[in-house]
C-alpha cells in the first residue's frame, strides 16, 4: 500500500497514452473512443471505410481510420506503422461487432463464419499484433467489448452471436493468463440491452433480454458502458486483469 491514497483524478488520467479502438466509427466504440481522449489519450477510431467516411469533425486527440478487422494483412499494416506514427500502443478496445439475430435453421455456414470472423477472430488478429507494441512500452491493457448473452440464453435466435462473444471471454482470460509478465492487463466488459445505431429500427427481438423491466430504467446507452472500459485501462485498473465484467442494467441477476 501507498504511503498517499492517489487523487482520483490521477487515477483515470490517460495522459500520454495511445488508444486503438476497433469498431470505433459506431455506437459503443466511438462513445468509448471519445471518453478515452477526454481522459487524455491519443486515440485511433478503426472501422469499415463508409463508416470512417461517415463520422465528420472529431474531437481533440482523436484520428480515425478505415480498417477491415478480419484482415489479418490490413491488421499487421496497421500496426506496424505505429510506433513511427504514434510512438506506440497502450491501449486496445475490441468493439468490432456483427450484431447478428437470425434462427438456428436459417444460419448458413458463411453467415456463422462472418459473425466469427468478425467478433472473435478479428480480437485474435489484433491482440497479436498489439502485444508487441505494448511490450515495448512496458506494458499494456485490453478490453473486449463481449455480450451478457455470452454467459446467459438472452434472445431467440442468437446462436452464432452469442457462441462468438462466448469464444471471446475466454480468449481474454488466455491473454491476461499469458502475458501478466509483460504488465499487459485483458478485460471483457459484457454489455447489456445497449441502444445504437447498428441495431436495425425493425428489429423486434423475443426471449427474456427483450424485456425492458428486467433492465434498470429499461435500454441503455453507449455511454453507459464507457466507465467501466475507463476503469480497466487506467491507473485506478492496474490490478484488475482477467475480468469478465457485466454493464447491463441488472440483467443476470434479474
Amino acid at each position: 500500500m501507498t504511503d498517499q491514497a492517489q487523487h482520483p483524478a490521477a487515477m483515470f488520467d490517460l495522459s500520454g497514452s495511445v488508444a486503438l479502438v476497433t469498431g470505433g466509427a459506431v455506437g459503443m466504440g466511438r462513445a468509448i473512443g471519445f471518453t478515452l481522449a477526454a481522459a487524455g489519450a491519443t486515440v485511433i477510431l478503426a472501422d469499415g471505410a463508409d463508416r470512417v467516411a461517415a463520422l465528420g469533425a472529431l474531437p481533440e486527440g482523436v484520428s480515425a481510420q478505415a480498417l477491415d478487422v478480419t484482415s489479418e494483412a490490413e491488421i499487421a499494416a496497421l500496426f506496424a506503422g505505429m510506433p513511427a506514427s504514434h510512438g506506440g500502443l497502450d491501449i486496445l478496445v475490441n468493439a468490432a461487432v456483427i450484431n447478428h439475430n437470425k434462427p438456428l435453421l436459417e444460419i448458413s455456414g458463411d453467415e456463422w463464419d462472418a459473425v466469427q470472423a468478425t467478433n472473435l477472430k478479428s480480437a485474435f488478429l489484433t491482440t497479436k499484433a498489439a502485444i508487441p507494441l505494448m511490450r515495448a512500452r512496458g506494458g499494456g491493457r485490453i478490453v473486449n467489448l463481449s455480450t451478457m448473452g455470452s454467459v446467459h440464453p438472452v434472445l431467440n435466435g442468437n446462436s452464432a452471436y452469442s457462441s462468438s462473444r462466448a469464444g471471446l471471454n475466454q480468449f481474454t482470460r488466455n491473454v491476461a493468463l499469458d502475458f501478466a509478465a509483460d504488465k499487459i492487463t485483458a478485460n471483457a466488459v459484457l454489455p447489456g440491452a445497449i441502444m445504437t445505431e447498428t441495431i436495425k429500427s425493425d428489429f423486434r427481438p423475443t426471449g427474456p433480454g427483450a424485456d425492458t423491466a428486467r433492465h434498470i430504467g429499461g435500454y441503455g446507452k453507449p455511454e453507459d458502458v464507457t466507465g467501466a472500459v475507463l476503469l480497466m485501462v487506467s491507473p485506478a485498473g492496474r490490478f484488475i486483469s482477467g475480468q469478465i465484467l457485466a454493464v447491463d442494467g441488472g440483467f443476470l441477476i434479474s
